[in-house]
């Protein structure tokens, strides 16, 4: 079986090669834009992005939306995740939580698998953590830079990849694998 993942993001893909290619179901990149319709809902941005991926490629497709949420901003960006990234940036979400005790933050992921013609499933996870005091140089993105995964004490930029995708919660992937060997 192939599956492919509409996505640029190359962490994203080592992720998926390493659930699903033991399965015996290859995963092969597909780097096209699909809308991204404005909504607080990540599943719903998933489901509309690989239903458009779907239809256009005529293949079965995988579409990931994620959405980082900060408890102490009443889940503020959530499913505006990238947008917030690239216009707050790191050093902006360490000045919104100055004087803030709790700094719980966690991740959603959300994958939407569709093949053409049909209506998308989605499974979700959530990867729990909270952000640090001071943003850490590293690789990665600026949430890397101030993301501490549960039971750590690094952030995500000061990480390698493995150790990165270790502290990811993979259920959606499971959840869909799942799927997939019962269809």
């Amino acid at each position: 079986m192939k599956i492919y993942y509409v996505t640029g993001n190359e962490l994203k893909m080592k992720v998926a090669k390493s659930i699903f290619e033991k399965h015996d179901i290859e995963v092969i990149q597909e780097d096209i834009d699909t809308p991204e319709i404005q909504s607080l809902d990540c599943k719903e941005v998933a489901e509309y992005s690989s239903k458009y991926a779907a239809n256009l490629l005529n293949k079965p497709v995988l579409k990931n939306d994620s959405g980082f949420f900060i408890e102490a901003l009443d889940g503020f960006p959530g499913a505006l995740a990238r947008y917030a990234e690239d216009t707050i940036k790191a050093d902006g979400f360490i000045k919104l939580l100055e004087g803030k005790d709790n700094r719980n933050a966690y991740w959603i992921e959300v994958l939407s698998y569709c093949e053409p013609g049909k209506d998308p499933i989605s499974f979700t996870s959530r990867s729990d953590g909270y952000i640090s005091d001071v943003v850490k140089e590293g690789r990665g993105y600026d949430y890397d830079k101030i993301f501490i995964p549960k039971n750590d004490n690094r952030t995500f930029s000061e990480m390698s990849e493995e150790e990165q995708i270790a502290f990811f919660n993979q259920d959606a992937y499971l959840k869909l694998l799942e799927y997939l060997n019962n269809k």
